[in-house]
């Protein structure tokens, strides 16, 4: 075998020196373009063979690494010396180019092969002799019997090799630099989940350890994978189907979610690639001659779609809890680590197509899905879509940090309250429960977004003396609604006097002034935020025809600030600057609103202006109608607010906080 291979190869060089130049200058390039993965690759070669153990041994001067998997055939030993002539078929093996091998010249000077009966040594200097007019030879191309003195020096750590089991053994002498040591010690066990024979990596080499991989089948697409080495032990849940695979590791209570940095695509071997999700992906994926950067082919594009429908058909099934192994820490690992609304936004790449093809692989089957509204709380929300009979996100999963966004990303839309409104008619909710929705209703009843045909009067939304009351009920007690509620009513944004027409709209203005008396109303509309406010009561000399930041400066002026100042055209992060009435200094930054919980905006300036000052930067939040002024003040809004950063021009985004403004009239 050796001597017909070398034969060939060599009269090709010599009738081609030229070639064999450029082939120097190719493996040159692959050993460059493979830097610190000749471990992974001489890896892959050995799970390739079917090999179940694997070790690295330094002995005096030579590196042995040695596989108990298939001897070398004719076939193998040509494709190892030619570049790009892989005997592996794409799909059935993991390397499948030809070229990994060459990645090991850069640490050795002459490589020696020992496969079954086959003995074989790669040397630049014994192929310079056999092709003396070539300018410029590569290390591995040309063959040659292994030399006596080498046999002699190997003889004893070779035969203890073949006596453990090990078939094929190379052994790497001249060795340039300890880069395979170095290698060692860096690797990531995790490149062992996707392999599929290699159960022991074993390194005697400078440092001794060894790595272990266990696989146990749980069902027809599940395997739990146990790494294990001396240093560390990590326990992995991997669920394969058509060709691709997700790896999900776990805690101390099962699958958690893994760190964006180390949740990488593979293709069989890790990539840099980000999955783009808190797991590693593997599958039959292109990748750049270095293996580490994902190329977007057709192939690729096939894996991904695969990878698509696993994980879409994943998410629906821990909605439904129709598997076993479906449950909330499976689900919570497969919301993505980012907004992938965004992804738009980004650079094509592995991330952004596998976003979009999951979008286009959920169409219409999450349709009719109903997410919890941020307006309700989880408890009323899921007894009143249960007796309404639609189809919600289960209560215990409704926590899971980013699902809903996800959700609604793959077709799932809030829920609104004509949704679960059926649900109403049978039940009553929690106090909590009835202060969310009548404050709720006011609001969408102020906007004129909803009638009061709309609402049912006989839904127990009306608490008096402590139990839920049908509005009738309520008005024949004759007392007012529990001031709890009314307190409630106004920490979620409600705002009395307009939950005092939605009554009088329900019912009549007697009732409503009974229900929601003036005294009530004003203190539960009312929020202290500023403790040396004077009373609403005082009369303040407002204008409509004025601007939100001119109407605000009016009354801190009335409020008794001193050297109030617009300061808005200067664009220093706030409004107005003065003097708080003791003697503070006070920044306000004032946002207009046409109606209670709409979005406003901070812009990257505002934000960070706002954190540095902190307690003395105020939110001014200002709706006008046409016979009053409302303003809403918030004190240290990065502090108090939930803000998302929004790529549009960088803005920090709020939709999430109570406007409990006080009411002031206008001229």
């Amino acid at each position: 075998m050796l001597e017909r291979i070398r034969q060939s190869l060599v009269e090709e060089a010599l009738n081609s020196p030229a070639l064999l130049a450029d082939l120097a200058g190719l493996e040159t390039y692959i050993a460059e373009s493979y830097d610190a993965r000749s471990f992974v690759e001489l890896l892959q070669n050995a799970d390739d063979a079917g090999a179940s153990r694997f070790t690295i041994l330094r002995a005096g001067d030579f590196l042995l690494v040695a596989n108990d998997g298939r001897e070398f055939s004719a076939a193998d030993f040509e494709s190892l010396c030619r570049s790009a002539a892989s005997s592996k078929q794409r799909g059935t093996s993991i390397g499948f180019r030809g070229i990994g091998f060459k990645s090991v010249v850069g640490f050795a000077k002459a490589i020696h092969l020992f496969s079954g009966q086959l003995a074989a040594t790669f040397s630049r200097e014994l192929t310079a002799k056999a092709v003396p007019n070539a300018t410029r030879v590569p290390l591995v191309r040309i063959p040659h019997p292994v030399e006596s003195r080498v046999l002699t020096s190997i003889a004893e750590a070779l035969q203890r090799m073949r006596s453990d089991g090990f078939k094929t053994v190379f052994v790497f002498a001249d060795l340039i630099a300890s880069g395979i040591e170095a290698e060692f010690a860096a690797f990531d066990a995790t490149s062992l989940l996707f392999l599929r024979h290699i159960r022991q990596v074993e390194l005697k080499a400078g440092v001794e350890a060894i790595i272990t991989v266990r696989r146990d089948v749980v069902n027809s697409r599940t395997r739990s994978i146990r790494l294990a080495s001396a240093e560390s032990v990590s326990q992995w849940t991997m669920i394969e189907r058509d060709g691709v695979a997700l790896a999900f590791v776990h805690d101390g209570a099962g699958v958690a979610r893994l760190e964006e940095r180390q949740a990488v695509v593979h293709a069989f071997l890790p990539t840099l690639e980000p999955t783009g999700f808190p797991f590693k992906s593997n599958g039959d994926i292109s990748t750049d001659p270095s293996r580490t950067r994902v190329i977007l082919d057709e192939r690729t594009t096939e894996a991904i779609g695969s990878l698509a429908k696993l994980m879409v058909d994943l998410v629906s099934e821990c909605l439904s809890g129709s598997s076993p192994q479906a449950d909330a820490k499976l689900l919570a690992a497969l919301v993505p680590v980012s907004d992938p609304r965004i992804a738009s936004f980004q650079k094509r790449g592995f991330k952004t197509e596998l976003y979009s093809i999951i979008q286009h692989e959920a169409k219409g089957r999450f349709d009719a899905l109903l997410c919890r509204p941020s307006w309700l709380n989880a408890v009323d929300f899921s007894k009143l879509a249960e007796a309404a009979g639609i189809t919600a996100v289960p209560r215990n999963l409704g926590a899971i940090e980013g699902l809903s966004g996800f959700l609604r990303f793959l077709g799932a839309r809030d829920a609104v309250l004509k949704d679960f409104s059926a649900g109403l008619n049978g039940i009553a909710p929690s106090l909590a429960g009835a202060a969310e929705i009548a404050a709720h209703l006011s609001t969408l009843h102020a906007m004129k977004q909803i009638e009061a045909s709309a609402i049912n009067p006989s839904w127990k939304l009306w608490p008096v003396d402590g139990k839920p009351l049908s509005l009738e009920e309520a008005r024949r007690k004759g007392a007012p609604l529990a001031p709890d509620f009314l307190a409630l009513v106004a920490e979620k944004g409600g705002n009395a006097s307009d939950l005092q027409r939605l009554v009088a709209s329900l019912s009549d203005a007697a009732t409503a002034a009974t229900l929601v008396p003036t005294q009530s109303a004003a203190s539960a509309q009312v929020a202290d935020v500023d403790s040396n406010r004077e009373n609403s009561s005082q009369k303040f000399s407002l204008k409509r025809w004025r601007g939100a930041e001119q109407q605000v400066l009016a009354l801190l002026t009335g409020l008794g600030w001193k050297g109030v100042e617009d300061v808005s055209r200067q664009n220093i992060g706030y409004d107005i600057e003065g003097l708080t009435p003791e003697g503070e200094r006070g920044f306000v930054e004032v946002k207009s609103l046409d109606y209670p919980g709409q979005t406003f905006t901070l812009t990257s300036n505002e934000e960070v202006v706002a954190r540095e000052k902190g307690n003395a930067y105020r939110l001014a939040l200002v709706r006008q109608t046409n016979s009053h002024l409302e303003v809403a003040f918030i004190r240290d809004p990065t502090a108090q607010l939930k803000l998302t950063r929004q790529c549009r021009q960088w803005v920090w985004e709020c939709s999430d906080y109570a406007f409990v403004a006080e009411r002031f009239a206008l001229e």
